[in-house]
């Protein structure tokens, strides 16, 4: 069975500064499933990037990913998510809410470093 992975944007960061564990987890999700990334990811490395940086790493990334967009019903889940945790006083990042929103909706395995940020019992978290 193939499995479906949403890679976050740390790990990504990870594989692109050539750190062996990810370079290890990334082959490893490839031969388990399908690596997908969040089209928000795209912004996130581009923000820590210059023009030179960008032009050398985008290709590299789009080389192991396929792009998943932001939909409507990604959305309402994001907005309803962040609602839900601010009236328990938890403030979520936006961005990592609509990601993890988007893992949910499309069915994939959240591969994140940062825990922490995706408390939602909805999602699956892969073991890292």
């Amino acid at each position: 069975m193939n499995e479906r992975f949403l890679v976050d944007t740390d790990e990504w960061i990870n594989f692109l500064n050539k750190r062996e564990d990810a370079i290890d987890l990334i082959s490893k999700l490839k031969r388990q499933g399908e690596i997908f990334s969040s089209i928000l990811t795209i912004a996130e490395l581009r923000a820590g990037w210059t023009d030179k940086m960008a032009d050398h790493f985008l290709p590299i990334f789009y080389a192991h990913t396929k792009i998943m967009d932001v939909s409507q019903k990604i959305a309402e889940l994001a907005g309803k998510f962040l609602k839900d945790y601010k009236t328990k006083g938890i403030s979520l990042p936006t961005v990592d809410t609509l990601i993890a929103s988007t893992a949910i909706i499309e069915d994939c395995q959240m591969v994140t470093g940062n825990k922490k940020d995706f408390p939602m019992p909805q999602l699956k978290l892969y073991p890292l």
